[in-house]
């Protein structure tokens, strides 16, 4: 009986700790850059730069952008536990925050409510005074989404950056005057930092994506499996294009799979091979592996008649499987479990499997590229 309160014990405790008041300050920030992958890079840059200010992170819900037209804002807790993020620094959910802290520690209507940027970034307003928090999407529908509107905007001092140390940043933006550091976008870069690569370890699973990934390998997948993560549509094919040749500079997520220092070259290749190459890579793995199934995430082509083909041809007994519905948080999921997984390059989606996977000590491998082609491996 006991085995079963401990968790419910530590949920309520780890709930009651963070909606005390924080006297050393909070962030908050919006993920306002680009997809899951990206934003998932950002959040942990955020949770680095908080731990380094001794701030309280206030975790943001992840924006999905729906056909519609309509942004949709998940609470992190949808998809992850919030628990484990306490191992590392203080956090409290936003939707939390703004419930049941923001009334005493960051009230309406008594100019408390501030945004802080750069000053290259109030230049884009029309009185190039205030920092234009609220402008376009989706940034207005996410500060919108809280009912949060800014009373009063803070320039950064010049020099002061997100590289700073905790003593130049409470120097200009000193605790008691600034509980609430709001900023327009994540204190974070991306690609994610070399450095905050290990705080993946932090982040795991809500029990429902982890049963139904644990239910759907049962069910659908034999093991050994090998699990792919194709980025092959318009909008990718178009990004790629600026990869003329080679380069020698981050591009996207290239970093994970060229080596930080870049001193590889990054290919239009590695960023979007031949459907020959994909055909060619993904049947000599299942070779290599014996695997006997094919977990297939795409944002396009999944190439399955090429594979049966292939596989046809080669004599291997392989059942190709993928989700019957669009979920990028299940397909991770899968993902991250495989035996073997190839990911793409330059894709933040296939850098958040492959850092919790390199966790795990779990192989990967990169699409375009062969295992003598790959930087040594960098510890998490």
């Amino acid at each position: 009986m006991w085995r079963y309160l401990v968790p419910i014990l530590l949920l309520a405790n780890f709930s009651n700790a963070n909606k005390s008041i924080d006297s050393n300050g909070y962030v908050m920030y919006c993920p306002c850059m680009g997809r899951f992958g990206n934003q998932a890079d950002h959040f942990l840059g955020s949770l680095s730069f908080s731990k380094k200010l001794n701030r309280t992170l206030i975790v943001p819900p992840w924006i999905s952008f729906n056909s519609g037209g309509r942004n949709g804002f998940i609470p992190y807790t949808k998809w992850f536990k919030a628990e484990p993020l306490s191992s590392y620094h203080r956090v409290i959910m936003m939707e939390d925050f703004m419930n049941d802290l923001a009334p005493s520690v960051w009230p309406e209507g008594v100019k408390s409510r501030k945004i802080y940027c750069h000053r290259f970034a109030m230049d884009r307003s029309e009185d190039k005074s205030t920092c234009p928090a609220k402008f376009g999407n989706p940034f207005k529908p996410f500060w919108d989404n809280f009912n949060i509107e800014f009373e009063m905007s803070m320039a950064f001092p010049s020099g002061l950056s997100y590289q700073s140390t905790k003593e130049q940043w409470d120097e200009a933006f000193p605790r008691n005057e600034n509980p609430v550091i709001a900023l327009m976008g994540a204190p974070a870069s991306y690609p994610i930092a070399e450095a905050d690569r290990y705080l993946q370890k932090y982040v795991e699973w809500s029990d429902e994506i982890r049963a139904f990934a644990s239910d759907f390998i049962e069910k659908e997948l034999k093991r050994p499996y090998l699990g792919i993560h194709l980025r092959n549509g318009m909008d990718w094919k178009r990004a790629c294009r600026n990869v003329k040749g080679s380069i020698k500079y981050p591009y996207m997520s290239s970093p994970q799979c060229v080596g930080f220092s870049q001193t590889k070259p990054f290919t239009h290749e590695m960023c979007y091979p031949q459907k020959e190459a994909v055909i060619e890579q993904v049947t000599g793995i299942i070779k290599k592996s014996g695997a006997k199934s094919l977990f297939i995430a795409t944002d396009d082509q999944s190439f399955e008649k090429e594979f049966k083909q292939s596989f046809l041809d080669n004599l291997l007994d392989v059942d190709m499987v993928k989700l019957d519905h669009d979920s990028l948080v299940k397909d991770m999921a899968i993902l991250m479990e495989a035996d073997e997984f190839m990911g793409s390059c330059a894709s933040s989606v296939t850098a958040f499997v492959v850092r919790k996977r390199n966790i795990l000590n779990k192989p990967n491998s990169f699409v375009g590229m062969l295992n003598d082609d790959k930087p040594n491996k960098t510890e998490l």
